[in-house]
């Protein structure tokens, strides 16, 4: 039975992001992007380390807060690190020191999430930062990942590349294919977005071939979100502008979003990462951290009912409708398609989406009280008033 609280009408057209305001993601500074590595340098002079081990993850005693990684992911590696997670609950930073990467790729998913869950912060250092080297490759990148703080220092290296599964590479698939999803999945379960879990995935499987290996610029490891901060004693905070749409770059942050042409005056019910501008304006966020708090600069938002710059052509029908919206356009099944609530919160679970076939899509939107939507395809915008 239809519930009769879930029927939409939808209003066209907000904007297009390929030609207003918008702004480069850039790292956020952070008084609270601090690991403890206390002693790291004495305790790796007594340690001998190896990239053609097995995995194992080191530490000097008990109460250490720290912990050093090295070897290679293998089957092995999640009884270890459960067994780690157990044993050590004082330690709350993990540092990668040669980590090539992972002959078992399900072991390697299965024990990222659970250090994922545990919250950890990881550590990369430079290099050449210590006698040892250090450095993450290929699957030990995405372990990398799963870190709720990552602090990458400048000169880092990270190397990436396409996967085999010893007959096709990745990019024997095309994009969308079943077999990129299990990495794609993982990346969102760890806290990406869909858009920066396809847009890293598909970097690094046509960066190097399997056989080989490249090594992420500073700008890579910027744009790709590796490093989550940048220690500041007094942080800058930045955001990044695509539209309407302002997200604080920091995460894990209390924010509040705030008006710049009415003396800061806060936003009701804007206190997430992201802020969607219904109205053109000024804004900026307050963030507080455990150990400070500041305000970002202001951002100018002019594009709010732009009529006819899109990116993107999409039609939407029935309007009005019941539980349920068709969605056509060239090659919309391949899209990246994202609702999100209109203080900017992204809906990913309340939205089922059915391929009908290549260019229509249905939107299964049920699950969705009643109240106003931003419905994004492409970066193209509409909003969604749902009934």
């Amino acid at each position: 039975m239809k519930n009769a609280l879930k029927k939409g009408m939808v209003f066209i057209l907000l904007s297009s992001s390929s030609l207003w305001g918008q702004s480069t993601f850039q790292t956020s500074q952070s008084c609270d992007c601090i690991i403890d590595t206390l002693g790291l340098a004495s305790y790796l002079s007594t340690l001998s380390l190896s990239e053609d081990s097995p995995l194992s993850i080191e530490v000097e005693d008990p109460t250490s807060t720290f912990a050093v990684l090295h070897g290679y992911i293998d089957g092995t590696t999640p009884d270890i690190v459960d067994n780690f997670i157990t044993s050590y609950p004082e330690v709350t930073t993990l540092v990668f020191m040669q980590m090539p990467g992972s002959d078992d790729d399900e072991a390697n998913l299965e024990a990222s999430y659970a250090l994922y869950e545990e919250g950890y912060k990881f550590y990369l250092p430079a290099v050449n930062a210590y006698d040892d080297d250090a450095f993450i490759a290929s699957g030990a990148v995405d372990m990398f990942l799963a870190g709720a703080v990552r602090v990458v220092d400048e000169n880092g290296e990270v190397g990436v590349h396409s996967w085999s599964d010893g007959v096709n590479e990745a990019t024997d698939y095309p994009e969308g294919s079943p077999e990129h999803q299990p990495y794609i999945d993982y990346y969102v379960s760890i806290g990406f977005s869909i858009e920066d879990a396809e847009s890293f995935y598909y970097f690094t499987i046509e960066a190097a071939p399997a056989a080989g290996i490249h090594l992420m610029t500073e700008s890579e490891i910027e744009q790709y979100k590796l490093r989550t901060c940048i220690y500041s004693e007094s942080p800058t905070y930045t955001v990044t502008q695509n539209e309407n749409i302002l997200t604080a770059n920091l995460s894990g942050a209390t924010y509040q979003w705030v008006d710049c042409e009415n003396d800061n005056d806060p936003i009701d019910g804007a206190t997430s990462q992201t802020y969607i501008a219904e109205t053109n304006g000024i804004y900026a966020v307050i963030i507080t951290e455990e150990n400070c708090e500041g305000m970002s600069d202001c951002f100018v938002v002019n594009s709010v009912g732009v009529e006819k710059v899109r990116g993107y052509e999409f039609s939407i029908y029935p309007t009005p409708t019941y539980d349920y919206l068709t969605v056509t356009g060239e090659d919309v099944s391949n899209k990246l398609i994202q609702i999100f609530d209109i203080i900017g919160k992204e809906l990913a679970e309340e939205l089922r989406i059915d391929s009908l076939d290549e260019n229509n899509v249905k939107l299964d939107v049920k699950k969705l009280p009643a109240g106003t939507y931003i419905l994004m395809i492409e970066q193209t915008i509409e909003k969604i008033v749902v009934k």
